[in-house]
């Protein structure tokens, strides 16, 4: 579903991404890791073709086609996006945002189909939001919010979507129930997930893949099993991790010392 193979993207005469390599089947899980600077949000504005100043080389393959053979409204049918809650807040209700979200399928708002009506229903449904459609994004909590860009990532109807952070500014009640959604979303309904993210319990948790930046460069990409007391979290991070066993759970928990 989305392949990347020694990819690298340069701005001015700063290397920022130095050959990337990694590939996910349809329905796949991917966490991606590392200290701050590494490259993780590049590499995704990448996938997102949203990089309007810098050069490539390399390749990225979406559903088995080169990432530039496709329009921008074509790719905005195969990627959505989930950006950081904590950002700019748009000036619309989270009806609102979810129609804007049908835009791959449609000229303008006013030209909304049945299905897409129907597409937006079910994203509300999907994340309980259906009570709060008419509320503006700026009187929601930071929670509440990140279920909304959710929301409108899956009204428009992608099989891959890219996650920024999905958990941050949110508190532990609604960063474990935001985890538990993707995962479910991911397990049940068979999206494609990549989320980048700091928190190395994400990973453990959600399965699936996992890759590693360091200075722009693959560190480490394979299963998620791999990261527990191989050493490569304590090489990507120059720092010491302990490894526990939830006791409820039964789950791998991985603590900073």
């Amino acid at each position: 579903m989305l392949s990347v193979t020694d990819f690298h993207f340069t701005v001015g005469d700063k290397e920022i991404l130095k050959g990337v390599d990694f590939s996910l089947p349809e329905g796949g899980c991917l966490s991606i890791l590392g200290p701050n600077g590494a490259g993780k949000s590049t590499l995704l504005k990448c996938l997102l073709r949203l990089h309007d100043k810098g050069t490539s080389r390399g390749e990225i393959l979406v559903a088995d086609k080169p990432i530039e053979s496709y329009s921008q409204k074509e790719l905005a049918k195969l990627i959505s996006y989930v950006p950081q809650a904590g950002g700019w807040i748009p000036p619309f209700t989270i009806s609102e945002l979810l129609k804007l979200s049908r835009f791959p399928y449609s000229t303008s708002v006013s030209s909304l189909t049945r299905r897409d009506f129907a597409a937006v229903d079910r994203a509300l449904a999907l994340t309980s939001l259906e009570s709060m459609a008419d509320r503006p994004l700026k009187t929601l909590s930071g929670g509440e919010r990140q279920k909304a860009f959710l929301a409108a990532a899956l009204a428009q109807g992608t099989p891959i979507m890219l996650l920024d952070e999905p958990a941050s500014f949110l508190d532990p009640h609604h960063a474990s129930e935001m985890e538990k959604l993707l995962i479910d979303l991911n397990r049940e309904e068979g999206l494609t997930m990549v989320a980048v993210t700091h928190d190395l319990n994400h990973p453990v948790k959600s399965g699936g893949f996992a890759l590693i930046l360091r200075g722009g460069k693959n560190l480490y990409f394979g299963e998620v099993s791999g990261l527990l007391g191989s050493g490569v979290l304590e090489n990507a991070f120059n720092h010491e991790f302990v490894y526990l066993t939830h006791p409820k759970t039964g789950r791998s928990v991985i603590l900073a010392e």
